[in-house]
């Protein structure tokens, strides 16, 4: 596509927008990025924004500044219904979503997958399928690396696996996706959305531009995603764990099986798959599915499922501490991927539930909670709305934060007994994404591992609670002395001599203000979030950088790699030699450093009638 000369706006300078940013100028673009965010966040990426001449605005997005554009590209994060995005809307500026700007300059077939639940795990799978098929594949979206990564970095002989969120569907104009997943749809998101309604039909639009060539993998045991099928233009492909289906892949007789026309063939059987909870079988036939009809390797479908030990943070077994099991679900931030990750445990469940609410009701829970959980440890901010749609279902403990409750759920388990963080919310109010709290999770089932090595045996009574009732962790017997500030964070634990209970004293539970944190794109876990603390008095300041005006800054350009998430960290950026720029403009109060960028789903609007961009149909 033609966009060499245009001024391009880059909205939103997390992950994906740096990324976007950066791809639009190599293609002749004079780009311009904003981000409300305050400087201080994006110091690790301005230089390589530098060098290459783009423009910047940051600390607040001008309306002006929307509307002396030919195009702008919008990130995961910003909201559809942003009111400079409405005015460039008026002014007959075409808006575009990140993963379409990207799919405007790549030549190799794109393999989408989106649904509430399972995403990563099946496109991290069938990346591993393609492979172990001898394609050569880029794995990204929403899973961490940005679409516009692909660019430049791929041959038309590639595959291109993407993870899709609703955020990245809802404003597509022209994306098609040569094979289209949707696993599944469930209320999530309403904290966004105005409505599930809504939610679904962002999803829906992973389907919008398919042809009759192309390829719909569709969840025959979802109702909801099953019903789509009669309108959709594309050639559909049925999965399913719970029936035999003429055309599709199936379980029938402990194989999963793949049969189209006259071919009938076992992929893989279900003893070849390591993963816990039948849940996750859906993930798998759709990943073989999808990987079926683009050519894949069978034998090599068979390699990658046996060989496939799940994704971190996906029901992720992280350590058994005498005799009780530690998992962590932290990508759980759904009512029902909560729901079906208890599905995997029958009793002695001590649930870790809470953060920021997403407005989907926690009622789903109920049932599951009478008959599998000893008690849920609420943590966050959503913690009293859980409390009151769930009383009755189990002992519910006020923990306030995941630390108090990873030693109060391991002081009230036994032997047996699995400990489970499955939150059915986001993180942004304690944490910068899911990832940063599974990593705390996890450090935190470690620090105790350590002290039941380490420390003195001292017997504590498990507090007995009625199903029902609501306790608090101050409600346990007394804990240890008060720590000295210099001492570990970490409680002590202690054992009693049968080893029946472990006991540990747990951690101060006085209320402590969380620090300021701002986040990257929510689902696509972007940018890492930075703890802010501004100098007292420091106002936010918006400034500008004139591609036209900046001389070339004497930095090497930093390289995009799309090997994983992470790898920005071991690419440290120079600074740059440049003279303090002037403030333009001022904003009063300081930099609003706790509002996270996670992605708020833009309200339903129908994108087919915004303005568009001559030389790019």
């Amino acid at each position: 596509m033609d966009i060499c000369g245009k001024r391009v706006l880059v909205v939103g300078l997390a992950r994906s927008g740096h990324a976007a940013a950066l791809c639009l100028e190599r293609h002749g673009a004079i780009v311009t990025a904003t981000d409300s965010k305050p400087p201080a966040v994006f110091q690790a990426i301005l230089p390589s924004l530098l060098a290459q001449k783009i423009g910047i605005e940051l600390g607040s997005q001008r309306t002006e500044t929307f509307l002396r554009q030919d195009l702008v590209v919008i990130s995961p994060g910003v909201p559809w219904d942003l009111p400079q995005l409405q005015a460039a809307r008026e002014h007959g500026i075409p808006i575009a979503p990140e993963i379409e700007a990207a799919s405007w300059f790549l030549h190799a077939p794109i393999v989408g997958v989106t649904g509430t639940n399972g995403k990563t795990t099946t496109t991290t799978l069938l990346g591993k399928m393609f492979e172990a098929s001898g394609f050569s594949t880029f794995v990204g979206g929403n899973i961490g690396v940005p679409l516009s990564l692909a660019v430049d970095q791929v041959t038309p002989d590639s595959v291109i696996v993407a993870e899709l969120s609703s955020f990245q569907l809802e404003a597509i104009q022209d994306f098609r996706p040569r094979v289209a997943v949707l696993l599944n749809i469930s209320p999530n998101h309403l904290d966004r959305h105005p409505s599930f309604e809504a939610y679904s039909r962002a999803k829906r639009q992973i389907f919008r531009n398919q042809k009759e060539e192309d390829y719909a993998v569709l969840n025959a045991d979802d109702p909801w995603v099953r019903s789509l099928a009669p309108a959709l233009a594309s050639h559909k492909v049925f999965f399913s764990r719970s029936q035999e289906l003429p055309c599709g892949v199936f379980i029938s007789n402990g194989n999963a099986v793949l049969r189209t026309g006259h071919l009938e063939r076992v992929l893989f059987e279900k003893r070849d798959v390591h993963l816990r909870g039948s849940f996750n079988l859906d993930d798998i036939l759709a990943a073989a599915a999808a990987a079926c009809v683009l050519g894949a390797d069978f034998d090599a479908v068979r390699q990658a499922v046996k060989e496939f030990k799940g994704v971190e943070h996906r029901l992720e077994y992280v350590s058994t501490i005498r005799g009780v099991e530690f998992y962590n679900n932290s990508k759980a931030t759904s009512v029902d991927a909560t729901v079906k990750t208890l599905e995997a445990f029958e009793r002695g469940v001590h649930l870790i539930l809470g953060g920021k609410d997403k407005g989907a009701p926690y009622s789903p829970l109920f049932p599951l909670l009478k008959d599998r959980v000893s008690e849920v440890l609420l943590i966050g901010t959503a913690a009293d709305r859980i409390a009151q749609e769930l009383s009755g279902a189990a002992e519910l403990v006020h923990a306030r934060n995941l630390e108090t409750a990873v030693w109060e759920a391991f002081r009230r388990s036994r032997p047996g007994d699995v400990v489970l963080l499955a939150p059915a919310c986001s993180s942004f109010d304690q944490f910068q994404d899911y990832e940063h709290r599974g990593r705390v999770f996890k450090d935190l089932v470690q620090q105790l591992a350590n002290h039941v090595d380490s420390g003195p045996a001292e017997r504590k009574r498990k507090p007995q609670g009625r199903a029902g009732q609501t306790a608090s962790a101050t409600d346990a017997p007394p804990a240890a002395p008060p720590r000295e500030p210099e001492a570990s964070s970490s409680p002590r634990v202690s054992t009693d001599n049968a080893a029946a209970v472990q006991a540990v004293a747990g951690p101060d539970v006085t209320e402590k203000p969380e620090p300021d944190v701002v986040a990257g794109d929510s689902e696509l876990g972007d940018t890492p979030a930075r703890e802010i603390e501004p100098p007292p008095n420091e106002t936010a300041c918006v400034f500008e950088v004139s591609s036209e005006e900046l001389p070339p800054a004497d930095v090497e350009t930093t390289q995009d790699n799309f090997e994983g998430p992470e790898t920005d960290a071991s690419h440290a950026l120079e600074t740059t030699g440049d003279e303090r720029l002037p403030y333009e403009a001022r904003a009063g109060g300081k930099p609003d450093a706790a509002s996270p960028a996670a992605e708020p789903e833009p309200s339903p609007q129908d994108s087919s009638s915004q303005p568009r961009l001559p030389g790019l149909d």
